[in-house]
Parts: C-alpha cells; sequence; structure tokens
C-alpha cells in the first residue's frame, strides 16, 4: 500500500501578514511553527501644552489638562502624569512629568510641561469716585419713544462698569467706584457740593468730568473758558479736601447736533476748544488727562445719541474702557515673574 501523500498547505502570503503570529503544523509530532507579525511601532508620547492659572488670595489653583496623547507601542497602552491633572498647584512654575506605558516589556515614553500658577495683577488704590453731571450718572439721551437708544439704568453709567472692568482684572482686591454724578447740575453747583462727596466717599482718586449743562445753555469760547476755569477749582478743592487724592481729569466727550426737538448738542462746534484749555488745566494742576473724546469720534453716532450730548450703552462701555485702560497704566503695580 502507497503512503498518503501529505496534503500541501496553501495559504496566501496577504492572508499570513493580517493574520498575524500564527501557529501551523510542522514535521515534528505535536510541534508548531510560529510566522511572527511585522515590527511593532515605538511608543511615543504627546504631552498638553503648557498651562497657566491665577492664584486667588494666594491660595493654590486647580489645574487640568487633557490627557497626553500616546502612539505606537502594543495595546493597551496606559498614560499617566504626575502631579495628575485635578491637582492644586502653588504660586510658581511646576513641572509635570508625563509616562506611557505599552503592554510589553520594556515599551515605555516620557514628557513633560509647565504648568504656571501667578497672583491676579494688583493695583495701588482701590476706592475710586466718579463726579459729573448727566453724564457721569448714566443718564442716555431722553424720550426712549423717539430716539434709536433707550434710556439706560444707573448700572450701565460709566463708572458700574468701569467697577466690573476693575474687580475682573484685579481679582484680589476689594474695589469701590462711587457714582456722584448729579443729572442738571451747573459746574458751580458740582464745585460746591465735592469736597463733602470726598469727605464721605474717601476716594484715592477722582474721576472728574463736569460742565456738560453749563456749555448746553450757553455755546460760546467765554463758556468754554469758565468751565476750565471751574475744574482747575475743582482740582484744587478735592486735594485740600484729600492731599493724597489722585485726579483724573476727563476731556469732553465729542457732540453733535442732535434730533430736533431734542437737540442738545448745542455745545458741539466748542467742544474741542474746551478739551484744549481741559488738557492745559490738567497739566498746571497735577492732573491726570483721561481723552474721552478721541475715542468716541470714531463713530459719534453710535456712541453719543439722538440728542447729540448723552452717551448710547455702546458710549457709556467705552468710556468706562477708557477710564479702565488710564487707570491700568497709572497705578497697576509691576511685579516680577512668577509673582
Amino acid at each position: 500500500m502507497m503512503p498518503t501523500m501529505a496534503r500541501r498547505l496553501s495559504v496566501p502570503l496577504w492572508a499570513l501578514a493580517l493574520a498575524g503570529p500564527l501557529a501551523l503544523p510542522a514535521c515534528g509530532k505535536d510541534s508548531t511553527t510560529i510566522i511572527p507579525s511585522g515590527p511593532t511601532s515605538p511608543l511615543t508620547i504627546v504631552c498638553p501644552a503648557a498651562q497657566s492659572a491665577v492664584s486667588i488670595r494666594s491660595q493654590p489653583a486647580t489645574v487640568t489638562w487633557t490627557a497626553p496623547i500616546a502612539t505606537g507601542g502594543t495595546a493597551p497602552v496606559s498614560t499617566t502624569c504626575t502631579p495628575a491633572s485635578g491637582s492644586a498647584f502653588g504660586i510658581g512654575s511646576t513641572i509635570v512629568g508625563c509616562m506611557a506605558a505599552g503592554s510589553s516589556a520594556n515599551q515605555a515614553a516620557s514628557c513633560t510641561f509647565t504648568v504656571t500658577v501667578t497672583r491676579p495683577p494688583q493695583v495701588s488704590v482701590t476706592r475710586f469716585m466718579a463726579f459729573g453731571d448727566s453724564i457721569t450718572w448714566g443718564t442716555a439721551a431722553p424720550v426712549a419713544g423717539y430716539l434709536p437708544y433707550k434710556d439706560p439704568p444707573p448700572s450701565y453709567a460709566y463708572p458700574s462698569q468701569l467697577l466690573g472692568l476693575l474687580g475682573a482684572r484685579y481679582l484680589d482686591q476689594s474695589l469701590t467706584v462711587a457714582n456722584e454724578g448729579w443729572p442738571g447740575e451747573s459746574i458751580n453747583t458740582g464745585l460746591g457740593r465735592l469736597p463733602d462727596a470726598i469727605t464721605y466717599n474717601a476716594p484715592e482718586v477722582l474721576l472728574l468730568l463736569d460742565g456738560a449743562n453749563d456749555l448746553l445753555g450757553n455755546p460760546s469760547s467765554a463758556t468754554t473758558q469758565y468751565i476750565a476755569a471751574k475744574l482747575r477749582d475743582m482740582i484744587r478743592a478735592a486735594k485740600a479736601r484729600s492731599p493724597t487724592i489722585t485726579v483724573l481729569l476727563a476731556t469732553f466727550p465729542p457732540q453733535w447736533h442732535g434730533t430736533t426737538p431734542y437737540d442738545r448738542g448745542a455745545g458741539a462746534d466748542y467742544v474741542p476748544e474746551l478739551n484744549q484749555l481741559i488738557a492745559s488745566v490738567a497739566s498746571s494742576e497735577g492732573a491726570t488727562l483721561v481723552d474721552l473724546y478721541t475715542p468716541l469720534s470714531a463713530n459719534i453716532k453710535q456712541y453719543i445719541g439722538a440728542d447729540g450730548l448723552h452717551p448710547t450703552e455702546a458710549g457709556f462701555t467705552l468710556m468706562a474702557q477708557t477710564f479702565s485702560a488710564a487707570i491700568q497704566q497709572k497705578f497697576e503695580v509691576k511685579t516680577g515673574a512668577g509673582s
């Protein structure tokens, strides 16, 4: 009887490549041949980007991040970071180390990134008082039914918005911005009540913008000189009541000849002249000039309401931003790296 011929194994090469390691019959009894798979790609890991956080009241800040990305190696691959995401970090810079490990021996990769925790910015003064007339108080162009902008409540006034801006930046400090605007007031009346307002609010910084009603009532060069002289008297009265007070003296916002019968922009042609005098007063009296005229002139009918005098809500916001920038530039405390 002839010996039985062994059956030939016929397996396409592409099938072997897809199947990975395969045990096949060999010549010896109970023996197998291992066909190895292709080489495993090296294990790599990519860390998250550097992280930053702000410490409130000098307390550690909790910082979280997305997990590092591992590629290659033999699955399953695990990743860990030390310290872990969600840990509390103190002020300064901390190096976080992350590692990826595959299921095969000696498969590991690592990377690092930095977590930096800083203190919030600090300002050297915390008590502010805005003083003036209806533009300070927050009155917009009147008679809402006839105007494109509603009359905002005082929460839209620039002092209220300024407090919000300062509070959002100087998180570690308690700040106040008193609103001492009196609608309809003449500048001479304001001069009379200024000392008591300073005594009551005890501001470290006076934000001064006053005289719009005087210019409205008598738009002339003589009135611009009168307003400038009264502003000089106000600065001196403020310093007499509080010798250490700092005055931020604002230029007038622009005006335009508004819609009749609600036109209150009668002084529009005299505002540039008045602002030159205000700049001279600031220089001679040691006050800091805050230019409101230039930014609000960029789009006057967006920022000044239909009466041609009072700001719109957008105008109040821009005023607050302008004062905030001036405060940051003058009073923010310069700190070193890591502080």
